[in-house]
């Protein structure tokens, strides 16, 4: 049952003193289809304000039994105050205002590709449509992507809150960015970074950051493998350097799956942070490692990377060799292939030298912090053609069993008809077996010489005593060995050999 009630309220007067009273409007508070409880303001007319009542009433109950649309009034209203509100909830869930406004950019521009201004209008063919227009002119998979992860994330909100009675987007699936690399990234080699760690010491101040401060900065990207937003937020108070192993910790806020992540350390890396802090004085454990960090990382490793490579060529006096240095890829932000190497390369790297040091796929993906092993598998770890090349050695040397064919062949030894048959085969049966075997021509005329019957009663008929098959006969070959070494370890004919059930059911006498 509705109830009818006008809101109390307090306010001062003009002489400050506390007046208390109660609105001119009516207002109506009733359940709703959800059994949830609505308040609805109503008309300063109390009749009128009764009228509403019963009409919220009967309207939720035509609801509750589905013939009247509970999501008219969201659909209703226009996409552009649902994506505010989305943008909204991102932030309230603990989302950066960065992503929530990124991610809101993009569904903006979905909606204007598609011209979807209310919420039948937002076709999962429309959206699909629109995107490949979008690649055709220029936009990469990965990107096409992006956009593709915001505009099913928002549809699947409206859906999850009540908003849209279906998923509009849910049967979409994103591309194969295989296929259309645009920022493949690779992986520095240890010489490379040996030299960049050592030339950026000695480089000039940028971006905020002195040269033994970004050389710091690149150790620890590429020894922890921690994101650049997850070093930005590094304190000392994150560091456990006296534990066994020493470790990092990572804060959910600023965890990319929000929770608190603690690292395992490699002790040089423990040390160097130690001599650092110990070069540092007295600091707080509230202080961050590194106070700046520009937003702009890939352009201030690059040009650590371009004064590496120059110091590296100029450190050559000979023309040749200085000719050699140019022409190779060592050191180059991006290499012939188009692949790059930006501040997220130094993650890739991290990864792909715990690939080649033989750790567990298992314990990469931990140590990476990845939901799959494919992801770390297949995007961040990266081969040389000499790590491939190492793997073919495990295959087998087909020349050298062509050649031992060969050598059977001429001795005679190697039968066709029997497959292939090593002589280490012979020679293991040969040791294995005795030396003092019949040979096969001793071994037919034995057989020819000697025969027996069956003498045992289950053999014969019970009334007549003769056999029960006709001419059967049982030779002494169940007893002594009918063949040589190299027959019987090339397979060639005769019966198995002699076993006691023989021995009992046949004689010689």
């Amino acid at each position: 049952m509705a109830r009818l009630f006008k809101q109390s309220y307090t306010k001062r007067d003009a002489n400050g003193r506390t007046v208390k009273g109660k609105t001119r409007r009516w207002y109506v508070e009733f359940r709703n289809s959800d059994g949830k409880r609505k308040r609805v303001p109503g008309y300063t007319d109390k009749a009128a304000t009764v009228q509403l009542a019963a009409r919220l009433e009967r309207l939720a109950d035509r609801e509750s039994e589905g013939m009247v649309d509970r999501f008219a009034e969201h659909v209703r209203r226009p996409l552009s105050e649902h994506v505010a509100d989305w943008r909204k909830a991102l932030i309230d869930k603990g989302g950066t205002r960065t992503h929530a406004d990124l991610s809101m950019n993009r569904v903006a521009a979905v909606l204007a590709g598609v011209n979807a201004q209310l919420w039948p209008e937002l076709k999962a063919e429309r959206v699909v449509a629109h995107l490949a227009d979008r690649r055709r002119a220029g936009l990469s998979a990965e990107s096409s992507n992006h956009y593709l992860r915001a505009a099913k994330g928002f549809s699947r909100w409206l859906w999850r809150n009540r908003r849209a009675p279906e998923h509009a987007l849910a049967g979409l699936d994103a591309l194969n960015t295989a296929v259309d690399r645009r920022h493949a990234r690779r992986a520095l080699g240890d010489d490379e970074l040996a030299c960049l760690l050592r030339s950026t010491e000695s480089a000039p101040k940028r971006f905020s950051l002195t040269g033994p401060d970004r050389a710091r900065l690149y150790r620890l990207a590429v020894e922890t493998g921690l994101r650049v937003g997850e070093l930005r937020s590094l304190t000392w108070a994150s560091f456990d350097l006296d534990g066994k192993p020493a470790t990092v910790t990572v804060g959910a806020a600023y965890s990319k799956h929000r929770r608190d992540d603690t690292l395992p350390m490699r002790p040089s890396t423990a040390s160097f942070l130690a001599r650092w802090r110990n070069e540092l004085g007295d600091v707080d454990r509230g202080d961050h490692l590194f106070r700046r960090i520009t937003d702009k990382t890939s352009s201030m490793i690059r040009a650590d990377l371009r004064l590496g490579r120059a110091r590296w060529i100029r450190a050559v006096q000979d023309r040749r060799e200085r000719r050699e240095r140019r022409a190779s890829e060592f050191l180059l932000s991006r290499d012939s292939a188009g692949r790059v190497a930006d501040f997220h390369a130094l993650r890739h790297t991290f990864i792909t030298n715990l690939a080649r040091g033989g750790v567990h796929p298992k314990i990469a993906q931990q140590l990476a912090r990845h939901s799959t092993i494919g992801l770390t598998m297949d995007r961040y770890t990266h081969t040389v053609l000499g790590d491939l090349a190492g793997g073919l050695d495990a295959l087998p040397d087909l020349d050298a069993a062509a050649s031992d064919r060969e050598a059977l062949r001429a001795t005679g030894t190697y039968d066709v008809g029997d497959g292939l048959r090593s002589e280490r085969l012979t020679a293991l049966l040969t040791q294995s077996l005795p030396k003092s075997l019949p040979t096969r021509a001793a071994q037919r005329s034995t057989d020819r010489s000697q025969t027996c019957a069956f003498d045992h009663p289950s053999a014969h008929e019970p009334s007549s005593g003769k056999p029960m098959i006709q001419g059967a006969s049982c030779t002494s070959r169940h007893r002594t060995a009918p063949h040589s070494v190299t027959d019987l370890a090339l397979g060639r004919g005769g019966v198995e050999p002699p076993t006691h059930g023989f021995s009992v059911r046949c004689s010689t006498n």
